[in-house]
């Protein structure tokens, strides 16, 4: 099977211009896309440094022909049959770029897009043919202009079949990212962001992998991950591991969220060590050799025995927020509920099967926007809706019904936010591994 990469590039202006309209944060973590989630604290919500011209007009975009193996979703739009097409904030093509080429092979892997605050992208990209494999990391300069400019390094080392992460550690110029490995399932390599060169990788431990995110402690440096295996790890800037202990063995869940202001993770997981297995959100202080549990917060019955769960943002003030269907919730620092809200009747969860895919957060305006979703193909009784909630309070603000007329299995994409004024959000149709349409839709923000 020939493969098609897909990656969304969200060209919105997030560098710094000598424009007296510009409004820009020097020090905002918005202000960067700097994991496959904007940032370590996974608001999905980019801040751009001058006005975007949004139209307020809704728009869809489609391409018609993508694997769901290779599809990635980042700050913009996207890698699709070797190239990489760039829409702006009211859908327009601003460029297409091509690949640079590796003879006699494929293309078998991509990352996400990440962006520095000059507005330089990067991106790793993995190539295979018969018996050979080698793999690339470029950056791209001149993003925001209808010229942008391309500059690749090949280094097989970095070769990661299917997704990769890639995050920008800022305080260190580094880009953090997994690289296969013949004996464990992926491993930490990190990269200068200057040079491109490899700095260094660690055999001994797992790395982020497929489907893991690497997040940054703006103020140290320090790189957080969850490995293969499941553990936490805290590495410094030049690799020396930072935690001689590890979190709960019976832990199945590999996401979490890293608190701006102090070195405290909040992760949901599900706790295996009896059946059925139960959903809980704990926090850990991780500033130390030793992680510690500071507290266990135990949902409600009604989605207790639930196996899916989004992965949490987290605001200024280390308050927590997730969903699990039919519910979203937020819990304040102190492990404490601060609301619980019902996003779906027991009628639509029996009728759909929903599920909640990712929340994103946009903490100037307080609204939280959970996308949720059939979990399989229904035929006509699929849905997919976007519920925008107030996060002091909990109350609904508006269900943005999607109305994503289709037959086949909708797998979506978390929205990207862009300032306060609208989201991108994106999704593929179809069954694996059927090449299938890819669509990215534009709406206002509430």
């Amino acid at each position: 099977m020939r493969y098609y990469l897909t990656t969304l590039l969200i060209c919105t202006v997030t560098h710094l211009l000598t424009s007296s309209d510009a409004i820009f944060n020097n020090n905002d973590s918005e202000s960067i896309w700097s994991t496959g989630k904007g940032n370590a604290q996974n608001t999905y919500r980019i801040v751009p440094s001058m006005a975007t011209n949004y139209s307020k007009i809704p728009w869809t975009y489609e391409y018609n022909a993508t694997s769901q193996d290779l599809t990635q979703f980042g700050r913009g739009v996207g890698i699709n049959a070797n190239f990489m097409v760039c829409l702006t904030s009211n859908g327009i093509v601003r460029w297409t770029l091509s690949f640079e080429p590796v003879e006699t092979m494929e293309p078998a892997g991509v990352s996400n897009i990440i962006s520095d605050r000059q507005g330089v992208l990067f991106y790793t990209i993995s190539w295979a043919g018969d018996r050979k494999f080698t793999a690339k990391l470029c950056q791209i300069t001149n993003a925001q202009t209808s010229q942008p400019v391309q500059q690749c390094i090949e280094n097989y080392q970095l070769f990661m079949s299917t997704n990769a992460p890639l995050a920008l550690n800022e305080k260190y110029d580094l880009l953090v990212t997994a690289v296969e490995d013949n004996k464990i399932d992926s491993i930490p390599a990190v990269l200068d962001k200057k040079t491109l060169k490899l700095l260094w990788t660690n055999r001994r431990f797992f790395g982020a992998g497929r489907n893991g995110q690497y997040r940054c402690d703006t103020s140290t440096g320090d790189i957080f991950w969850i490995g293969g295996d499941t553990r936490l790890l805290k590495f410094d800037h030049s690799g020396k591991n930072l935690i001689n202990n590890y979190t709960d063995a019976y832990l199945s869940g590999i996401d979490f969220v890293l608190d701006k202001q102090r070195q405290i993770i909040v992760q949901p997981w599900q706790n295996a060590s009896s059946l059925p297995w139960k959903l809980v959100v704990s926090s850990y202080d991780v500033s130390a050799q030793q992680i510690k549990l500071r507290w266990s917060w135990c949902p409600p019955s009604s989605i207790g025995n639930n196996d899916g769960i989004t992965s949490p943002a987290i605001d200024e003030q280390g308050t927590a927020y997730m969903s699990s269907m039919p519910l979203a919730f937020a819990i304040d620092s102190q492990g404490k509920t601060v609301w619980t809200t019902q996003l779906a009747t027991s009628s639509e969860m029996k009728t759909f099967e929903l599920y909640s895919t990712c929340v994103a957060m946009n903490s100037k305006r307080r609204v939280l926007y959970i996308v949720s979703v059939s979990q399989s193909r229904q035929g006509s009784k699929s849905l997919c809706f976007i519920t925008a909630v107030s996060m002091d309070t909990g109350k609904v603000i508006e269900r943005i019904n999607l109305n994503l007329t289709t037959n086949e299995q909708i797998i979506p994409q978390c929205p990207i936010l862009v300032g306060d004024e609208m989201l991108y959000f994106s999704w593929l149709t179809g069954e694996y591994p059927e090449l299938v349409p890819l669509k990215v839709m534009g709406i206002q923000q509430v």
